[in-house]
């Protein structure tokens, strides 16, 4: 790994950001933790996720929610994952998160990736589709990110 990396996947509410994390989450699982972990399409509705995993002998923290900083502890979930390899973060376009992410990785040292996920009308598209789409190119970056090459 050339330098710690918050990625924040970026966009309007009800875009599929959330959900796009929560994706990548599983495949995190089954790429670095365990193979055998499956999961299925559409993945059952539920709150926002927060949790720091073990992959490739790096920490990978992981923050669903991006609405607003000051609701559902989210500067504090937020502030639990400075330290981590990787932080991969949601965040609406220019709210008072996409600001704190900014201060977060100028002041921590973390280079800052901001990428959006897959979106298309549905029909003809199915969002958790796209959604899953998003985080195996998501995945990808990360892997590079481990590895060195990014």
């Amino acid at each position: 790994m050339k330098q710690k990396t918050i990625i924040q996947l970026w966009g309007k509410q009800g875009c599929g950001k959330s959900g796009t994390i929560k994706i990548l989450k599983e495949e995190l699982i089954r790429h670095y933790i365990n193979s055998a972990h499956t999961y299925s399409l559409p993945l059952p509705a539920s709150p926002d996720i927060f949790d720091i995993l073990l992959c490739g002998g790096l920490t990978v923290g992981v923050e669903s929610m991006g609405d607003d900083l000051w609701s559902y502890n989210l500067k504090g979930n937020l502030d639990k994952l400075i330290g981590c390899d990787i932080i991969i973060c949601a965040s609406r376009v220019y709210n008072n998160v996409d600001a704190y992410i900014k201060d977060i990785s100028k002041t921590n040292g973390y280079r800052l990736l901001k990428v959006t996920n897959y979106r298309g009308d549905e029909p003809p598209f199915v969002r958790h589709i796209l959604n899953q789409k998003s985080a195996i190119h998501l995945l990808d970056l990360i892997n590079q990110i481990i590895t060195g090459a990014l």
